[in-house]
């Protein structure tokens, strides 16, 4: 029978013929290879597989597997002992890793890359003595409290293995001495991990090795002088870790070709660093500081160069002008100062990649950045240029921060004829005049951000063409009319802020098709007429602010169908009615324990964070970027009325909450209590009666509150946070006593005195004075009687001052050694 044949008939009915790739050995007919890629099928891995023996060689690669297929690896595959190749990556598989690879003795390859497995890495897979490749990388892989690290030491048996793969899991502790043994290794990646303590200097025995990647780990410590002995060494990374002490140029062997290394404590780097390092042609330094002679030549030409962090303290280091193969130059915030120089770009014409961002660097932007026909990226964002920019850019270039610079004049309508152009940030700057017309043919531009700068006129319906738009800010400028209608075709928007304009017309019904919105902004502008109820339909919306504009009639109840939504802002407005009821469906807002990532987007290899604008605590404030965990509800200074729901409380995740400036009646729901994550809290200026409820002294995370100008009543409840607010915070409330208010408190013990005297009683003592008189003479006449009797019988004024003595021995302890 055809081994094919046969073996195909055993396959479960999911693989069709044509997607199985198997060899067999002519001698023997044997299955020596097994490739089963990129299917999307359930319970891929069937039992029917186990019966093949002598299968030596498996890949299932990328192919779909779910976690609730059950045990997706039979245990019988430890039944194919003749199995000399294993590939199970990309799958999704569960739980750890099975013990049953441990004895297939005959791996030489053994791949689980990107598997989601976890639990410890076995110490049994040191047995594997004939292993050549180990991929456990993109997992989840830690180790035991148990044991001093998570990588096995018995890894250090296989002798055999060229390349070592651990990168991308959780994996903690020490590097173990051992890996020193592995005399055929040539590649280690052990980076993206927790990893800790310093780089063992048994490393140094690999002889071998060609790359050693240890980067985004906590290795502390120095570089081992050992290295320096590995002479076929060509790429040590090493970022993103806590170097702290002095590196010796000896640890560098001269054979490397890529240097990456964080250098913590500003550590100081001379050109003797560099002495031997003459095939160098990437390097990679973070947080050091640069030393460097100003006529030092270097061995070495680049085409990469990156000091991020580093501080220079001038301006363009003159050694650069003599690498003439730059395609790659990064020198962000390093403190340079000065213009950038002609010469950049003049001696590195083949630049594709420039960043300078966050330094001080002045002057202008020279038209000869031209001469640089492949740059593709530029970023000189957060620094001091200014002036006109250029209308004659590289036509490759495809992402261009100019932002946060004091560039001036019109915005060129030439940028229009960038056609590669995907990103474009001019945001905070002094950009004047009208949006050009022309910026509608940069078709596959996906970024946009024009806010904060003096730009006029009208929005331009052409950029409607730009269908790829992800991201559109055009806030804090003076743009007026209202949202061209032609908005509807950016259906990939994911967010739109117009916030600061001069904006008008009704809710912009162009943004009805954009249902990927995750952040809609039109506040301070001048929109008006009734929210719709199509604003459901945003059904990803975390961001929805429409403050201060002229919006009437009632809040919709399809405001409770979108489940995402973690800021609302409508406050200033002439929104009218009760807050329906459905706003405790906002299910993002129940959320107590949020996770604190930032609500970001990655495009292109550069992160763009939207901003906000919000009061909070009674205060304006900027947030530069918005966490998950920021939630807000700031209904406030409209004309709402009614009551709160009783089950306001089930926003349990919500951090600050402002309903005040309405008209809203009833008592405060007690469910307000619930909101442990609460920060600040006004409910000021409405018309709530009734008591603050005892719930409140629950809320130990507040720091803000105010309930002024109500009608509330009763006693201010006492404990926890609430000891802490002045009297502002429940000013004018006529019937409201207790401490912080004047009426009734006692401080500093904060117990509230009984009510007052009635008007009555003090009628009746002001009207016999002759009562008090008799009072007063009885008690003084009485207190006489008892000091003569101390004074004249000796025994009496023994037992007064022994009692008086112990009073003050309990009351101040230092008395215990004196005597009266």
């Amino acid at each position: 029978m055809n081994p094919r044949l046969s073996f195909v008939s055993k396959l479960p009915s999911i693989f069709p013929v044509t997607d199985c790739c198997i060899s067999c050995d002519n001698h023997t007919n044997h299955v020596v290879s097994l490739n089963i890629t990129y299917l999307f099928a359930e319970g891929v891995i069937s039992e029917s597989l186990c019966q093949l023996r002598f299968l030596t060689s498996l890949t299932i690669s990328g192919v779909f597997i779910p976690v609730t297929s059950g045990t997706v690896i039979p245990p019988c595959l430890r039944n194919l002992s003749y199995i000399r190749y294993l590939d199970l990556s990309g799958n999704s598989f569960s739980g750890m890793i099975p013990p049953f690879v441990c004895f297939l003795t005959r791996l030489t390859v053994l791949h689980l890359s990107v598997t989601n497995f976890n639990g410890s890495i076995p110490s049994c897979l040191g047995n594997l003595s004939s292993l050549t490749e180990l991929d456990l990388s993109d997992n989840q892989l830690s180790g035991s409290i148990l044991l001093s690290g998570s990588i096995p030491a018995s890894l250090g048996s296989l002798s055999s293995l060229i390349s070592l793969d651990l990168s991308y899991n959780q994996l903690s502790g020490s590097i173990p001495a051992s890996l020193g043994s592995l005399s055929s290794l040539t590649e280690l990646d052990l980076s993206y991990n927790q990893l800790s303590g310093s780089i063992p200097a048994s490393l140094g025995s690999l002889s071998l090795l060609r790359n050693l990647y240890l980067s985004n780990n906590e290795l502390r410590g120095n570089i081992p002088d050992s290295l320096g002995n590995l002479s076929l060494l060509q790429v040590l990374d090493g970022v993103s870790n806590r170097f702290n002490e002095t590196i010796s140029f000896s640890s560098l062997p001269p054979s490397l070709v890529t240097l990456r290394l964080s250098l913590n404590h500003h550590q100081l780097i001379s050109e003797t660093f560099f002495h031997k390092l003459t095939r160098l042609s990437s390097l990679y330094l973070f947080d050091c500081v640069l030393n460097i002679s100003t006529i030092w030549i270097p061995s070495f030409q680049l085409y990469e160069l990156s000091l991020m962090s580093c501080t220079i303290d001038g301006e363009f280091p003159p050694w650069i002008s003599t690498q003439f193969s730059l395609e790659r130059l990064e020198l962000t915030n390093a403190s340079l100062v000065g213009a950038i120089p002609s010469w950049l770009w003049e001696t590195s014409p083949q630049l594709q990649y420039l960043n300078l961002l966050g330094n001080h660097l002045e002057g202008s932007l020279t038209s000869n950045l031209s001469i640089c026909t492949q740059l593709s990226e530029l970023d000189v964002s957060r620094n001091g240029l200014s002036g006109c920019i250029p209308s004659i850019w590289p036509s490759n270039i495809s992402i261009l921060f100019l932002n946060d610079n004091l560039f001036s004049g019109k915005i060129p309508s030439s940028l229009g004829k960038l056609s590669q152009l995907q990103m474009l940030n001019l945001a905070y700057n002094l950009f004047s005049g009208n949006i050009p017309y022309s910026l509608g043919k940069l078709f596959q531009l996906q970024f946009l951000n024009l806010a904060n700068n003096k730009i006029s006129g009208m929005i331009p319906a052409s950029l409607s063409n730009c269908s790829s738009l992800i991201v559109l800010n055009l806030g804090n400028n003076s743009l007026k009319g209202s949202l061209p209608y032609e908005f509807s075709r950016l259906r990939q928007l994911k967010s739109l802020v117009v916030h600061g304009n001069i904006l008008n017309g009704s809710f912009p019904p162009s943004i009805s098709n954009c249902s990927f919105l995750q952040v809609l902004d039109i506040g301070n502008n001048f929109f008006g007429g009734e929210m719709p109820p199509t604003i459901g339909n945003f059904s990803v919306l975390r961001v929805f602010v429409m403050k201060k504009n002229n919006f009437t009639g009632n809040i919709p109840l399809a405001i409770g169908q979108l489940i995402y939504l973690q800021i609302l802002l409508l406050s200033s407005n002439h929104f009218s009615g009760l807050i329906p009821h459905t706003i405790v469906s906002l299910q993002a807002m129940t959320i107590e324990d949020q996770n604190g990532i930032v609500l970001s987007n990655f495009y292109y290899g550069q992160i763009y964070q939207d901003g906000l604008d919000m009061t909070s605590k009674a205060r304006d404030e900027h947030y530069p970027y918005i966490l998950s965990t920021l939630t807000t509800i700031d209904l406030s200074n409209n004309e709402l009325d009614g009551e709160v729901a009783s089950d306001f409380g089930k926003l349990k995740g919500l951090k600050f909450l402002n309903l005040s400036m309405n008209n809203l009646n009833g008592t405060i729901p007690s469910s307000l209590g619930e909101m442990g994550q609460l920060e600040s809290l006004d409910l000021s200026r409405n018309k709530f009666s009734g008591k603050i409820p005892m719930e409140f002294t629950s809320l130990s995370f507040l720091g803000f509150l105010n309930l002024s100008n109500n009608h509330l009543s009763g006693s201010i409840p006492q404990g926890t946070q609430m000891i802490t607010f002045g009297e502002s915070s429940y000013s004018e409330n006529s019937n409201l006593w207790g401490c912080p208010l004047p009426k009734n408190c006692s401080w500093p013990q904060y117990i509230p005195r009984p009510p007052e005297v009635s008007i009555n009683k003090e009628k009746k003592n002001t009207k016999y004075p002759l009562y008090g008189i008799a009072l007063g003479l009885s008690y003084g006449v009485a207190f006489g009687g008892i000091v003569s009797l101390i004074l004249i019988k000796m025994s009496w004024r023994r037992k007064y001052f022994s009692k008086v003595d112990a009073i003050l021995k309990i009351v101040f302890p230092w008395m215990k050694d004196l005597t009266l």
